[in-house]
């Protein structure tokens, strides 16, 4: 993955800005679009400096893995101290095949606004692999119309959530999007073998 697309290292401490749970993804939004039991294991697709990673650490007493590719962002994380069911592991979310982690290892993946610092290139099969039966993929990203441009990465950097479903589907089933406020998307799919259809939620 090129770095052309990613968060920058020296902006990092506006990554642990609160107030993003008011403008980006509130921690009610979060819970309702991983909708956990309370015990599964979780892999945090672009870690960032750990915002949302801590909060998907208090939804849950299994495993967060948390993985980042920027080395400079994983030790902002430090810094601030890692929750107890929080690992660490750097790498790659566009070759998973490099991360320590065995088949079925995960039951809910999640990416919050890295989607697009991939440039759509996540590694779906490698995905699909790490998650465990009928586990679940959420994806949450900035939206593409005019109207969310204000906020967030230039538009030749976004996806819609139409892009985002079309993309995922010949690797899951039961693919839902929906509008998540003004700037946002989020795009949710469960591990299968067979393609579902399309089913947006305005």
């Amino acid at each position: 993955m090129t770095d052309s697309a990613t968060f920058r290292p020296d902006h990092a401490q506006g990554l642990n800005d609160p107030r993003r749970l008011e403008t980006q993804v509130s921690e009610a939004e979060l819970a309702r679009l991983l909708a956990l039991r309370g015990d599964e294991d979780l892999l945090d697709l672009g870690s960032g400096t750990g915002f949302y990673t801590d909060r998907m650490a208090g939804l849950t007493t299994g495993t967060v893995y948390a993985v980042e590719l920027q080395a400079e962002m994983s030790k902002h994380y430090l810094r601030r101290g890692l929750p107890t069911n929080v690992r660490l592991l750097q790498g790659d979310f566009t070759a998973l095949a490099g991360l320590s982690l065995g088949p079925a290892s995960v039951d809910v993946a999640c990416s919050i606004l890295t989607w697009h610092e991939a440039r759509g290139g996540m590694d779906l099969p490698g995905l699909t692999h790490i998650l465990r039966p009928r586990g679940r993929l959420v994806v949450i990203d900035w939206r593409k119309t005019p109207d969310s441009w204000a906020s967030g990465p230039p538009e030749r950097l976004r996806f819609s959530k139409e892009e985002v479903a079309a993309a995922l589907l010949p690797h899951f089933t039961q693919v839902d999007s929906e509008d998540l406020g003004r700037f946002l998307f989020a795009v949710t799919a469960r591990r299968g073998e067979t393609p579902s259809a399309l089913s947006p939620r305005r």
